[in-house]
């Protein structure tokens, strides 16, 4: 694949943006206008030019949002929404002022485009309490319905809950699969959790290993919604939970421990974060600090000075350390040990959500070889990204199929594609077209959508 940069860390996050423009996300000739101005791993550069595209765009929103050309106006607000989102992403000092404002100005690009869709978009919120520090917040989410002409004639309207990842906002996730469901007759429901967009940037709240309990919080609000509002003819023996990379990991623990999930598309999911942090340090030199031979001091000391001579082991350290709410690497390292799939996991299960449409278990006695995994029994959906800036299938897609021991092989489905334009990077970066095909495709055979 054609390389913008000799860096694949900032090749990979243009890609990211390039890869939404099917959906509305970018145009090829302001993306190329802001490539020629960037300084590679000057992330001040980064954040001045995808700023300044961002507010001649959404400038040229407002005005065709005056002359009442809604179509015109909803792809500018799109793509500004997506460029504010950018334009601050290197910059991983939490406490950088700029980083909360473009998020503002990204939320409100997004609810300007809203009310120009064909889609109709509720904006919801989720009461969410943080037992880490007893925070009651309430978690924002859209709810983006398909247009009537596009609704299912012979069924009520399957729902997917798109589950984001580490430094995904719930607007991104709109470019992944918020913006091709509805067309298909799915409503798609986007929402910002611990960790995630501006309930961390706005509220502090950390990311967390059991994110279930914060996907439980949505689905108990789209029950109570479901009742409030039968005019959304919502389906709720077919709600799936979709997310990539991190995303993916929340997805499998989200069905996991709530029954009520009835499919699950996990792209490109870790299987566990300890094992793919020792993937990117020496292993003598883990192993020596896991044995107690290495100081805590000395160990932060290394990994400090690496993160000052290179860039992108600045940025993810640095944007880890605040998302996860440690203070040092070696802090930071002990966290990853909790983000697992291995074992219980420390599942959160929701013993009140009581639903037969995660059924379907595999006949005879059921196997529990993972305990975590083998609860899950519902059709699921596994990538893995063989040229992964991160983890490779090996490591992840293949030991997480296997261990879903109660998914019978007919409901269990892989996608492992080959090439960066078929799918090949993490989190299929640079072709979520693909994604959302595949994706839908893999729900309507499963669910046996009738059209």
């Amino acid at each position: 694949m054609h390389p913008f940069f000799s860096s694949p860390f900032w090749d990979f996050e243009l890609t990211r943006l390039l890869g939404t423009a099917p959906a509305g996300g970018c145009d090829a000739a302001e993306f190329l206008q802001v490539v020629g101005e960037l300084r590679k791993h000057d992330p001040e550069s980064w954040y001045r030019a995808w700023l300044r595209q961002a507010e001649t765009v959404f400038a040229s929103g407002l005005e065709a949002e005056q002359r009442r050309m809604g179509s015109l106006a909803r792809g500018y607000f799109l793509r500004a929404a997506n460029y504010f989102r950018t334009a601050p992403y290197m910059l991983f000092d939490a406490t950088d002022e700029r980083i909360l404002a473009c998020s503002a100005k990204s939320i409100e690009a997004f609810e300007h485009a809203t009310a120009h869709m064909n889609a109709k978009v509720l904006a919801l919120t989720i009461p969410y309490t943080d037992e880490r520090s007893t925070t009651t917040v309430d978690l924002p989410a859209y709810l983006v319905l398909p247009p009537e002409s596009k609704r299912l004639k012979a069924q009520k309207t399957p729902l997917v809950v798109v589950v984001g990842g580490a430094d995904s906002t719930m607007e991104e996730m709109y470019f992944m699969l918020g913006a091709t469901g509805p067309e298909l007759g799915y409503a798609v429901l986007l929402f910002d959790g611990p960790g995630q967009g501006r309930v961390f940037k706005s509220h502090g709240v950390n990311l967390r290993p059991d994110f279930e309990v914060a996907v439980s919080s949505v689905l108990d609000r789209v029950w109570e919604l479901s009742s409030e509002r039968p005019d959304l003819n919502l389906d709720l023996e077919h709600i799936a939970l979709a997310g990539v990379s991190m995303g993916g990991y929340y997805a499998l623990r989200g069905a996991a421990a709530d029954q009520r999930v009835a499919a699950v598309v996990a792209g490109d999911p870790f299987f566990d974060m300890w094992e793919f942090a020792l993937t990117r340090l020496p292993g003598w030199f883990a192993n020596a600090w896991m044995a107690g031979y290495v100081p805590d001091g000395f160990f932060n000391w290394s990994c400090r000075f690496h993160m000052s001579v290179d860039f992108p082991t600045r940025w993810e350290f640095g944007t880890t350390l605040s998302i996860m709410g440690q203070d040092s690497p070696a802090n930071l390292l002990r966290e990853f040990q909790r983000y697992t799939l291995r074992e219980d996991g420390n599942l959160k299960v929701n013993n009140n959500a009581k639903s037969k449409t995660n059924g379907h278990a595999a006949a005879g006695e059921e196997k529990d070889d993972n305990l975590l995994l083998s609860r899950i029994k519902c059709p699921v959906m596994l990538t893995g990204a063989s040229l992964a800036l991160y983890q490779h299938p090996e490591e992840s897609t293949y030991k997480i199929a296997k261990l879903l021991v109660n998914v019978p092989e007919q409901k269990k489905e892989l996608w492992i594609p080959g090439t960066a334009g078929e799918g090949a990077l993490t989190a299929k970066v640079g072709a979520w077209y693909q994604l959302a095909g595949k994706s839908f495709s893999f729900l309507d055979k499963h669910w046996e959508i009738v059209r």
